[in-house]
């Protein structure tokens, strides 16, 4: 497991971090706020089917290194592709400031639509807006180049392994949803790295599709994958809106995992709170 570094907190993390969107999605009718620590079950009684975990810091941490920081090294080691490539990249200011452009206007979209976007795309409208055109391959060397410092950095948290081999151990079936603009291989590396990857039934990651979390469509499209019905999944997060409001919508029970880098505003979302992963096996059983 890669040493974990101090993580800042930031806006603009683009795995689940991405954005906090604003509370569209319906929620279920607000009640007594359930007590951290109750044993929780399915609406229809008995145990959950299935439990559901989002990626970025619930499982992956990839806030070691603030965005900001890691946005221009990805950028300079694009660039320096660029160069071994042939071509000829603009001076770094100017590459600098067009490069934030355009993810702001993906943001954007983002804010008012919840509709995903793919870093490969980003790259390819950046790219020739700096007058660069580039044949699929090398776009996908550059998209590499991208990522490369992003993954270096990114570490495990030490309760994932241990409660997902706990959840298989009893029977659960396991899924992964994440909002991500990622390409589907580099997170699955990731996994797999980390010794993750193989613990989980089905995965979904939203640059495969339209939405991204809290739309209702992710959580629909892990449930079909997962083959369980959403009233009996149960799905673990770290974000307020994405990963409670998001899942409470389709009829899926949510549990919010607090990361000590993650700002919370009390009474936003109701639903029960742990500070760890391992704390699910005495809500489940």
């Amino acid at each position: 497991m890669r040493e974990r570094l101090a993580p800042t907190p930031i806006p603009g993390d683009p795995t689940d971090a991405e954005l906090t969107s604003d509370p569209t999605v319906r929620t279920r009718p607000r009640g007594e706020r359930p007590r951290t620590g109750e044993r929780l079950r399915p609406p229809g009684g008995g145990r959950f089917a299935a439990v559901v975990f989002d990626m970025g810091s619930t499982l992956l941490e990839y806030e070691n290194v603030s965005w900001p920081i890691l946005y221009t090294i990805s950028l300079d080691a694009v660039r320096r592709r660029l160069v071994e490539m042939g071509k000829t990249p603009p001076d770094v200011a100017r590459m600098q400031s067009r490069f934030f452009e355009f993810l702001e206007r993906r943001r954007e979209r983002l804010r008012t639509e919840m509709r995903e976007y793919r870093v490969a795309e980003l790259m390819r409208s950046f790219l020739r807006s700096i007058g660069i055109k580039t044949l699929p391959g090398e776009l996908s060397r550059l998209t590499d180049a991208y990522y490369a410092p992003i993954r270096r950095q990114v570490s495990v948290y030490p309760d994932a392994q241990a409660t997902l081999a706990w959840l298989k151990d009893r029977g659960y079936t396991v899924g992964l949803l994440s909002n991500t603009c990622f390409r589907v291989g580099d997170h699955r590396e990731e996994l797999t790295g980390f010794g993750l990857w193989h613990y989980f039934d089905a995965a979904e990651f939203t640059s495969t599709g339209l939405y991204r979390k809290p739309h209702p469509e992710p959580f629909r499209t892990i449930a079909r994958k997962l083959k369980i019905p959403l009233d009996r999944c149960l799905y673990i997060g770290d974000r307020q809106i994405e990963d409670v409001t998001g899942p409470q919508g389709v009829g899926m029970t949510a549990v919010l995992v607090r990361r000590p880098h993650r700002a919370y505003q009390e009474g936003l979302t109701d639903a029960v709170e742990i500070w760890s992963l391992n704390e699910l096996t005495a809500l489940v059983e």
